[in-house]
């Protein structure tokens, strides 16, 4: 979660839904602490109850060591979920070269705006902050720590 001092406004997120395999997903409201696990039976996607119009939106992720690739670990927002005119921003772990990271967002259901990042650091070497900003103009902001 991002630093208080630094936004004043963070909420920690007291309310999720899990959308499948919820064995495999653990969520510590007191800690304000969601726990994916990736094993031989998938992994598993979980969400805010609650509906933003825009923000910041921070995740402290760690993503599995190994050979991932073909897996989607990823942090996104999303409007109309399913909807072809849908909204969405999100960060993509790509998991083949774990220096990068993928960048996209569509608005009205057009996307396309794809950006490679690279991070300098291995994302599966530790817990980092991972941050998307979105204001009211819709512009969209990526950061890392």
């Amino acid at each position: 979660m991002a630093d208080p001092s630094l936004h004043p406004e963070t909420h920690p997120l007291k309310f999720v839904a899990v959308d499948y395999s919820p064995e495999l997903c653990t969520h510590s409201p007191e800690s304000s602490t969601i726990t994916l696990t990736f094993d031989y039976r998938g992994g598993s996607r979980w969400r805010s109850t609650t509906r933003f119009q825009y923000g910041t939106f921070s995740s402290l992720i760690q993503c599995p060591k190994g050979n991932t690739s073909g897996l989607n670990f990823n942090i996104y927002l999303s409007s109309l979920e399913g909807d072809k005119s849908q909204d969405e921003i999100d960060f993509e772990f790509l998991g083949k070269d774990k220096r990068i990271v993928q960048t996209n967002y569509f608005t009205a259901g057009t996307g396309n705006r794809e950006a490679i990042h690279d991070l300098g650091f291995d994302y599966s070497d530790g817990f980092h902050e991972y941050v998307i900003k979105w204001d009211p103009d819709c512009r969209f902001d990526p950061m890392v720590d």
